[in-house]
């Protein structure tokens, strides 16, 4: 009885103090969204830069490697110029799906017209037409373009932010060990979770990055060979969409698919092209990203589905795409404390989170 008491008087403050710290969170994501989103798009960002300088670091010029500066503003540069290239795609790509509607919807309207035809009820002609004329292709893409001006108005806040984080970097580590001045044990332990952090990212980001690029140039070779209109397009939806578990994959195919539809006027096309994509995706999801990423998450599929949705709920699609990572780090954080430590516990995928 005795030991039932001390349980209750030790888990009750604790979890009082999971409850109130969990629900301050909660509120300063919501409330500080426009500030946050970036700034963690923005460190994200940074990682790849980080990544890219360890590359360029090992290009050497008369056997001498670049200097930092150098090395910071070559990576920033290829970024820059790797988004610049997307989104000028994706522009055109979305220009010339307007100017294809007409052709699309001419042979849409063919198509219902031999389903009308097989069945011999006109009441089914009547209810695909009007099922036709519901949907705004042209609202569609003008949405597609505004969104594309929306991201990029964000991005050149990301990209200040990242500059910024970029000549704080020299100046880090001073910061850390003054913040410990006399106590070597703390700042031990500082870096140690510092360093768990980076490595949690860096694997996360590193694998995906690969996986996600792989799944989308794979995909663009079989959209070239199954002959769908604008292939680039899909296959950089894909990439991208690759980042957003579960649900990403699926609808990443989705779309190629849908417009094969369109394109060909033929239900079939839609079940050829979305079956050569989920095989792509299952191969390279089943086998080749375990063996890059391994265990190094050490996250439930539960609560990557939890997180998915949280962050979803809180911050759009951005938050999706970072629910894996994002959570990750939380995990890592809510470990270091008595008051949390469950929580990691309940939310890793084997129970185990070392000390």
């Amino acid at each position: 009885m005795k030991g039932n008491e001390e349980y209750g008087k030790l888990t009750l403050p604790k979890l009082s103090q999971s409850l109130v710290i969990m629900t301050f969170t909660i509120v300063v994501l919501i409330y500080f969204e426009s500030l946050l989103r970036p700034l963690i798009v923005a460190a994200f960002i940074w990682y790849l830069i980080y990544d890219l300088k360890k590359f360029l670091s090992k290009i050497k010029i008369k056997g001498q490697s670049l200097p930092s500066w150098a090395n910071n503003f070559l990576a920033l540069l290829l970024l820059i110029l790797t988004f610049a290239i997307f989104f000028q795609i994706i522009s055109i790509n979305v220009e010339k799906i307007s100017k294809e509607i007409p052709s699309y919807n001419k042979k849409l309207s063919e198509f219902i017209s031999v389903v009308s035809a097989k069945v011999n009820d006109p009441k089914v002609l009547d209810y695909l037409n009007n099922a036709l004329s519901k949907i705004d292709f042209a609202g569609i893409a003008t949405d597609l373009v505004d969104s594309l001006s929306s991201v990029m108005s964000n991005l050149i806040v990301i990209i200040f932010y990242i500059i910024f984080m970029l000549l704080e970097e020299s100046t880090a580590h001073i910061k850390l060990q003054n913040l410990f001045p006399n106590d070597a044990k703390k700042l031990g332990y500082a870096q140690n979770l510092i360093r768990k952090i980076d490595k949690a990212i860096e694997t996360y980001i590193n694998s995906m990055v690969l996986i996600s690029f792989l799944t989308g140039a794979i995909s663009y070779i079989a959209l070239i060979i199954l002959g769908v209109d604008f292939p680039i397009l899909w296959a950089f939806l894909i990439f991208i969409l690759n980042f957003i578990p579960y649900l990403g994959s699926i609808l990443a195919t989705l779309f190629p698919a849908v417009i094969a539809v369109f394109q060909f006027g033929n239900v079939m096309y839609f079940i050829y092209v979305l079956a050569v994509l989920m095989t792509i995706q299952m191969i390279l999801g089943n086998f080749v990203q375990p063996k890059l990423m391994g265990k190094s998450l050490n996250i439930s599929p539960i609560a990557v589905l939890l997180a998915f949705a949280f962050w979803g709920s809180i911050w759009g699609v951005t938050g999706m795409v970072l629910s894996v990572p994002i959570t990750s780090i939380f995990l890592i954080i809510l470990a270091q404390f008595p008051e949390t430590r469950f929580i990691s516990i309940l939310m890793s995928e084997n129970g185990e989170i070392g000390e």
